[in-house]
């Protein structure tokens, strides 16, 4: 049984890949802000059906302000999944809070990552943004990036 790391749990996306990997028997620590860019009454409710689960453990914070040389001491597998998601929302107001919590939050996780001795996977997960225009759908994962962001 794994250990695991979630970021972005509570998301939509996140909490899909929390709920399948519980069903796998893996162990799970899930983290999220819970910030206000989408509802985190509805980021509540994505998580509700496991948050009592004895393989899963919460911690609602940043990611930039966490300990992560403690937290990935047993950890085999980081999956990424925090963002803020919208190209829109990295103009304008929203950059520092847009390159915050996508590019400084990533940096210092992947920083972390170099010194965890047991962590063999992190997967980071990307944006259909980076296929560009799509001429056809579904977007076959062969073809060359041609990032419109």
């Amino acid at each position: 049984m794994a250990l695991n790391i979630v970021t972005g749990a509570a998301g939509f996306v996140g909490s899909h890949l929390v709920e399948t990997l519980l069903n796998q028997g893996e162990r799970v620590i899930g983290i999220d802000q819970f910030n206000d860019y989408y509802d985190p009454n509805l980021k509540r409710r994505n998580i509700e059906n496991f948050k009592e689960h004895p393989a899963f453990e919460l911690i609602e914070s940043d990611i930039q302000t966490l300990d992560w040389g403690s937290l990935l001491t047993d950890v085999e597998v980081v999956y990424h999944q925090a963002a803020q998601a919208g190209v829109r929302a990295s103009w304008g107001d929203g950059f520092r809070d847009y390159t915050e919590r996508n590019i400084n939050a990533t940096q210092i996780l992947l920083e972390a990552a170099k010194d965890a001795k047991h962590l063999t996977r992190l997967v980071y997960a990307s944006s259909s943004s980076v296929y560009g225009n799509a001429e056809a759908l579904p977007t076959s994962e062969t073809i060359l990036p041609q990032p419109v962001s």
